[in-house]
């Protein structure tokens, strides 16, 4: 039987061409022997597709199997969310730093992964951020430039802070001290820190919007600068002048209290429990809940100021099951302290309720620690933190991801859903999100329950955006 030419072209050696009515189609054959005919014949082991005069169409399990081998997947739902909440953000980090792409994509991998830069390059590779946000230079040598030169561009950093600030009431915090391992980083000072230890370490103040629950500006102190005097820089720099200064323990003294009050800056002080300003004679009969417990108070004034004693009988009853395990039932020392446990005290200059007073303390204790969970990267990437520019630009990242931070944690808050979950269980169940490219086509993975439930709950809008 003769074939046309463009049949002819796609036949090679150990294949076979039939055909069936106007259509030709090609198999892998081989020969074998035919004991009871005692001759060769062929066996067919595969069919190869169909031959077309545009050349063989390959059957379509293969074509599926072809693009199934092609896939890609990427992580997408946490990196979709704060891109999706980061708009505003993205557009300031433009207008101020060329380095914008690489300063984004380096603050969402460090809220998603607590990645140090050294793992960064590689995560944003696993991204989608890859391919929505492309070329960012983010190994650890270009990071370690970039953050150099960001930091020595104070005026950027602070014109992209300003960019977000109103007039309103900030809350000023003295945020715990950075150990620092680089004997570049010259703002390090020799200086004990709150467990006794002389090392060297550096000091942050940051200044959070009250009204907006939202970081808003932070400064870098040499260790051993003081909170008040420093305080005096960061109203020029920052505009703000309408501070709430919540202090640590051991703040307190007369002379830090008068420059405050020089200054107009509000202040809340704890006190130490064994000082002599606090009067713990007086019965805590106001009351007010604070996450489903209620908190005692008794309010007095000493020297013009005013005084407010906390009781929280939930801590109260812990504190004392914990002395008397480790003490003798009943000792004299216990009935001497019992009266102070469970129990914090403030000086505070602000005419404000004892309610207001307490969430701008608890407030201090929630930014310690959400900054905590992220400054622990610093001994990974000690190894690029060589001067103090660099520390300035990472300290600046670190902000962006506080900002993206709050914000998630905002908008749990406003829809009722914090006592279930926290923002990083937001990233954690979004991260389980991915996008599948066969071929040349993006399709959005199969979302866990969980997933999706936050993904309604929230209303993000994810499916919406799903594909190229």
């Amino acid at each position: 039987m003769s074939y046309p030419d463009w049949v002819l072209k796609q036949k090679r050696k150990r294949t076979l061409v039939m055909r069936r009515g106007e259509n030709y189609y090609l198999y892998r054959v081989r020969s074998v022997w035919d004991r009871e005919r005692k001759k060769t014949r062929l066996k067919t082991e595969e069919y190869l597709g169909k031959i077309t005069p545009e050349g063989l169409i390959e059957p379509k399990v293969k074509r599926v199997m072809k693009r199934y081998d092609q896939i890609t997947v990427k992580e997408y739902g946490s990196s979709f969310l704060l891109q999706h909440i980061s708009e505003d953000i993205v557009q300031s980090l433009e207008e101020f730093f060329p380095e914008w792409k690489e300063i984004f994509v380096f603050s969402c991998m460090r809220l998603i992964h607590r990645s140090p830069m050294k793992n960064v390059e590689f995560h944003y590779r696993s991204s989608f951020l890859s391919e929505t946000i492309r070329d960012a230079h983010v190994s650890p040598d270009s990071l370690g430039d970039m953050l150099r030169s960001i930091g020595m561009d104070r005026s950027s950093i602070t014109g992209f802070m300003k960019s977000f600030m109103r007039d309103e009431r900030y809350l000023a915090v003295d945020l715990t001290h950075i150990l620092s391992m680089s004997e570049g980083v010259i703002s390090a000072t020799l200086w004990h820190n709150s467990k006794g230890e002389y090392l060297p370490q550096i000091q942050l103040l940051f200044l959070f919007s009250i009204g907006r629950d939202a970081p808003a500006y932070f400064r870098i102190l040499p260790g051993a600068i003081n909170s008040v005097a420093s305080l005096r820089v960061t109203m020029q720099e920052s505009g703000a002048s309408n501070i709430v200064l919540v202090a640590d323990r051991g703040f307190y003294s007369s002379k830090n209290v008068k420059e405050l009050d020089d200054l107009g800056i509000f202040f809340i002080i704890p006190l130490r429990r064994n000082s002599k300003l606090i009067d713990y004679s007086m019965e805590q009969k106001r009351h007010f809940m604070f996450q489903d417990h209620p908190i005692f108070y008794s309010r007095y004034q000493r020297n013009g100021r005013y005084m407010f004693t906390f009781r929280n009988d939930f801590l109260k009853a812990e504190e004392e099951k914990d002395y008397l395990r480790r003490h003798e039932k009943g000792s004299a020392a216990f009935r001497h302290i019992s009266g102070r446990m469970g129990t914090i005290s403030v000086i505070t200059n602000l005419k404000a309720s004892g309610e207001i007073v307490y969430q701008m303390l608890k407030s201090r204790a929630d930014i310690e620690q959400c900054y905590d969970t992220f400054k622990n990267t610093i001994h990974a990437d000690r190894t690029y933190m060589r001067d103090d520019y660099q520390l300035q630009g990472w300290m600046f990242v670190n902000f962006i991801v506080l900002i993206l931070h709050y914000r998630i944690y905002n908008i749990l808050k406003e829809k009722d859903m914090l006592k279930r979950y926290s923002p990083e269980d937001v990233i954690e169940h979004l991260e389980r999100i991915s996008m599948l490219k066969i071929g040349d086509e993006w399709k959005i993975s199969e979302i866990p329950k969980k997933s999706r439930d936050i993904i309604d709950e929230l209303a993000i809008p994810i499916m919406q955006k799903s594909g190229s």
